[in-house]
Formats: structure tokens, C-alpha cells, sequence
């Protein structure tokens, strides 16, 4: 049963941080990129592709910790992956050739549209994750995914 805001028993929605200046920037800087780098295989919507790419609404992926997105866009990830209870089996390419703070800001847009309220990411965040993974040659798995928090 659907019961609406306000009314006893129903949580009140999680209070979203509005984006500061630099943050709205990144996130309409983001919003280009995504249209012109990821849009064609998750789609301008978010809703991705059967067979193709996930969806990046309400993905646990993308929402979590920016640990585990920064290095699929980094590294690219391969083999199932579960998203939303839906198992892909896919080959997402490296985007290592993307600079931090491009991917920050790709990452802040989607962490941020579709009624998403994740952080948004930062170029020093992708910088330090870049660094740490920077002998790293293989896209990642799922499996290996899971154990970074």
C-alpha cells in the first residue's frame, strides 16, 4: 500500500544537500559529457540497455561509494554483474583517458539526476583512487568490486 508523505507511519524522504556553485558546475559540465560519452549505451535517461549496459538509476553502483564507480569508469569492469537483482553479463571499456576532473563531474551528474541525492565527486577523489590503482592494467569484476568499501 502507497501511503503519502506526511502522514503517520510513512518516513519523511531523505533530506538531499543542495549542490554549491562549483558542484552545479560540475554537474552541468557532467551532464555534456555523459550525453556525448555514456548516453549511447545507459541512455540519455538512465535506463540503460538490455543486453548492452545497466541501468544507472537507483544502481547501488553508482550511488555507493564513488570507491567502486570511479574505478569501473578507470578500469572498465567485466564478466555478471547484478544491478537492480538483474544479472548483465557485460564488457564496459576503461575510460582512463578521461582527466579526474572530467570524471568527477560525469560521476557527480549521475550521482545527482534522476532524483538521485549521492555526493558529488571530486577530481581530488579521482586523483587519489587513480594513484592507488595506477599499476592496475585489468577492467575489474564484480567479485572484486564488492570487497572495496
Amino acid at each position: 500500500m502507497l501511503l503519502p508523505p506526511g502522514k503517520p507511519g510513512v518516513p519523511p524522504p531523505p533530506v538531499i544537500a543542495p549542490l554549491t556553485a562549483p558542484q552545479q558546475a560540475q554537474f552541468d559540465h557532467g551532464k555534456q559529457l555523459y550525453a556525448n560519452i555514456c548516453g549511447a549505451c545507459h541512455q540519455l535517461s538512465g535506463a540503460g540497455q538490455e543486453g548492452l549496459a545497466p541501468p544507472l538509476i537507483d544502481s547501488e553502483w553508482l550511488l555507493g561509494s564513488p570507491q567502486k564507480t570511479v574505478r569501473i569508469v578507470l578500469n572498465g569492469v567485466t564478466g555478471p554483474i547484478k544491478v537492480d537483482g538483474v544479472e548483465f553479463q557485460l564488457e564496459m571499456p576503461a575510460l582512463a583517458t578521461m582527466n579526474d576532473q572530467d570524471i568527477a563531474d560525469v560521476l557527480t551528474y549521475a550521482r545527482r539526476d534522476w532524483e538521485h541525492g549521492a555526493d558529488p565527486v571530486s577530481a581530488d577523489d579521482v586523483k587519489q583512487i587513480r594513484e592507488a590503482t595506477k599499476d592496475r592494467a585489468a577492467t575489474w569484476t564484480a567479485a572484486e568490486l564488492q570487497r572495496i568499501r
